[in-house]
């Protein structure tokens, strides 16, 4: 019996819902289902209930209901426990909770009978040096980003990979992303979209003030090292979009490939390419 884990973003309307739905269709195929602990305290009091941060080893996958941004947050709650992921879309775009909710009877059908194929995703880790002294330390799935406040003014910043010199930037920002995060934030500042298992990172500045600053593609065993020279009030640090750390002039912020994977399960033959033509619409064929 494969005994399965459902989180939710109960911010969705009908969150609480679709995960009883869920877990009827889970235990229908012969599996068992907990609910993380704020989900289960909506539903009763005495059902079978878990802790993304205490979780049992007894839980084999986790079907997380919700969008992108749950998924995420469901990740970093693992704190480093590789346990497989199975998103289901109640939202947005969704490119990693990617099965959408009319589709979730098969995909659970495959989970149940471990027909789903396994994909495991690179992050980010890395920290603040100030000082002189390394602190703030952080990890990310998505990207690293610096970016400023309400305040109209650049930021001055000096980059280098693995201490060699790359350029200087005057920009609103820059964005550090995994392949996983190049469908992300850095997707609006018109950067490329990098298939998920290359081992690279991409630096792409936000409005670079120099034409000549582009987005650039960088080895994944390789560090990114990016200097402050300016720092306007408001600068910041946000790790995927969800944690946020004040940054000043002469603040150092260092990345590199994080130490753990996402393991993200999808639907037999879904690719990332397919991924993108139904979550871009491409594939149409146009006339004229």
């Amino acid at each position: 019996m494969k005994v399965v884990g459902i989180v939710a973003n109960l911010d969705k309307r009908n969150a609480v819902d679709q995960a009883e739905r869920i877990a009827e269709m889970i235990r229908e195929g012969g599996g068992d289902v907990l609910y993380e602990d704020g989900l289960a305290d909506l539903l009763s009091s005495s059902c079978p209930r878990f802790s993304l941060e205490g979780i049992s080893r007894e839980i084999e996958a986790i079907v997380v209901l919700g969008g992108d941004g749950t998924m995420i947050r469901t990740f970093r709650r693992l704190a480093r426990k590789e346990i497989p992921l199975l998103g289901v879309n109640l939202g947005g775009l969704g490119f990693l909770t990617e099965v959408r909710q009319d589709r979730a009877g098969d995909a659970l059908s495959d989970l149940i009978g471990d027909r789903l194929q396994l994909q495991k995703r690179n992050t980010l880790e890395g920290f603040c040096r100030r000082d002189g002294k390394d602190k703030e330390f952080f990890s990310a799935l998505n990207d690293v980003v610096i970016g400023k406040g309400g305040l109209a003014r650049v930021i001055q910043m000096e980059a280098f990979v693995d201490d060699q010199y790359l350029t200087s930037y005057m920009a609103d920002g820059i964005i550090i992303a995994t392949p996983t995060g190049s469908t992300a934030y850095s997707l609006s500042a018109q950067g490329p979209i990098i298939s998920p298992e290359t081992d690279v990172f991409l630096l792409n500045p936000i409005c670079p003030h120099t034409l000549t600053n582009r987005p650039i593609i960088i080895d994944g065993k390789r560090s990114i090292r990016i200097k402050m020279i300016t720092a306007p009030e408001g600068t910041c640090l946000t790790v995927d979009g969800q944690i946020g750390l004040p940054l000043k002039e002469g603040d150092e912020v260092i990345v590199r490939k994080g130490s753990n994977e996402l393991h993200l399960l999808t639907a037999p033959g879904m690719s990332f390419y397919g991924i993108l033509r139904s979550k871009l619409n491409w594939g149409g064929r146009t006339h004229y």
